[in-house]
Formats: structure tokens, sequence, C-alpha cells
């Protein structure tokens, strides 16, 4: 993780100053910087958290009692039901833990219905119970709940930001030549190889760490070490709301590919967005 966000969770663990509704926003590991700020809330030992302490042990094994992850496996979004569970089951003290920790690992799977239902949560509920969500981009949550949380960046170590598979390297280069039969022709290629959903998953989200960057580059941040050759031609040839679109683009279909969809629909949609946003 990140040492400079882990370093400040560990501040705030030593002054009892960690809030209790926190969003993770970024292109680093967003689930294993909540993880890490969970232990944090449940260690009880001087140094929060030590990591080594059963009770740090039970939540990175995602075993600890007081320590919930919202899932559904069998929706895409997070059903009325797993929602209404989770509100009750707040309010019941923790078992053996200083609080109880809600966490919730992709916010594009709330819908609005259930973030006004989590709103009034994290306004009312007990002061033991702590919500966090899990938004590479926050504008997925509501403005009523992104202003009731703090929000933690949470950047991509140097392990993470390795270097684009030859498959995304070649989209993004496809891309940044802004060309439509360019980039057909690469998606293409995908279906003719036969491309595995899981592959395709990982590509689509790789292009759109290389977007991220080329919007950072857009708005004029210190330029990165650049992964991908693309990266930097892409920055000029879109314009910020271009690269804002495609970054929303590559991140929604990345999440559909873990549903059973084809990888021919997938490409054809991402080839018809390519468009729209040219």
């Amino acid at each position: 993780m990140d040492p400079v966000l882990e370093s400040r969770i560990r501040r705030g663990a030593r002054q009892g100053a960690l809030p209790h509704s926190v969003i993770f926003s970024g292109s680093g590991d967003l689930l294993a910087a909540a993880r890490f700020y969970t232990a944090a809330l449940e260690c009880r030992q001087a140094d929060k958290p030590c990591l080594r302490c059963p009770a740090c042990g039970k939540v990175l094994r995602g075993t600890h009692p007081d320590c919930v992850t919202a899932e559904d496996s069998q929706h895409k979004d997070l059903s009325v039901e797993v929602l209404r569970a989770l509100r009750s089951d707040a309010y019941i003290q923790p078992n053996e833990g200083a609080c109880k920790v809600f966490l919730f690992p992709d916010c594009r799977r709330l819908t609005v219905q259930d973030q006004n239902v989590l709103l009034k949560l994290v306004e009312e509920g007990p002061a033991y119970a702590a919500f966090l969500f899990c938004a590479e981009n926050p504008s997925v949550l509501l403005p009523t709940v992104r202003s009731r949380c703090a929000e933690l960046s949470v950047r991509p170590t140097e392990q993470e930001a390795a270097a684009p598979s030859p498959e995304a390297q070649a989209l993004l280069e496809a891309m940044a030549g802004g060309e439509s039969p360019a980039v057909t022709q690469v998606l293409v290629g995908f279906e003719n190889g036969k491309m595995t959903r899981e592959k395709l998953q990982q590509v689509l989200r790789e292009c759109r760490e290389g977007s991220l960057q080329a919007l950072r580059l857009r708005w004029g941040a210190p330029p990165e070490t650049l992964c991908a050759d693309g990266v930097g031609p892409l920055s000029r040839r879109l314009t910020k709301k271009q690269l804002m679109r495609l970054c929303e683009m590559l991140g929604k279909f990345a999440q559909e590919c873990e549903w059973n969809v084809a990888v021919g629909q997938v490409l054809g949609a991402v080839a018809v967005e390519w468009e729209d946003i040219l």
C-alpha cells in the first residue's frame, strides 16, 4: 500500500481520530487499503494496526465477526434484502471488536435508492458503526453521501503500476491515434483470438488506468512514469471531457465482464461508445 496513506492511517489510529465514514478513491488497491483501515479500527495494540494480533489477523483473513462486506453474488446491484439485513445488523453491538465495520468493495453496485438508505444510516447510525466505501471514481456516490464522509486517495504502488499487457498497450495506442477503424481492428483481433472475459476485464482495467494517467496529464499534473506508450499521445489527442468519458466507459465494461456476458457483445459495445466519444 502507498506508504504515505499507511502513515496517515497509523497516525489517525494512534490519536483515536479515524473517521467512521470513509471513501477510498483512486487507482490503487482500494480493497487492500480499506482492510488495512479496518484493522486499524479493530486492533487493540498501541501501534495500530500491528498486523500481528488476533484481531488484525481476522480482519486480513476476512473472518472477523464484526467486519461485514456488503456482497450480493446473485444480482448486478446490491439487493434491497442485503441492504435491509445490513441496516439491522448495524444496530447490533459488536461481538468482540471495538466497532462494527461495514465495507462496500464496489460502490458502482449501489443504486440511488441504496445510497439514500445508507445516508440515513451513516447520519444516524450508532457511534460504534463504521462505513467504508470503495469508489475508484467518487462521483458514483451521491453528493449527500460524499459530504458526510472523509475521502482517502489510494495511489497504486510500483508493483501495481507495472507495464500493461501487450493487448492493453495495443488498444491504448490505437485510441491515441484517434481513428475508429484502428480501434475496431484491435477489438476484432481480441475476438478472433478467443479472448476470455477474465482477460478482457484485465485489459479494460489496464486501459482505464492509462486513460486516467492521460487525464491527469491533461489537467496539468506533473508527469509520472508512464507505463504505456500511448498515454502521452492520448492526453494530447483527446479533450478532458473525452478522457473522462473514456475512463467511465472502460470502467463500466470492465465491470460488465464480471457477469455472464459474451466477449463479442462487450467488444462491440466498446467500439460503438468509442465512436460516440470521438
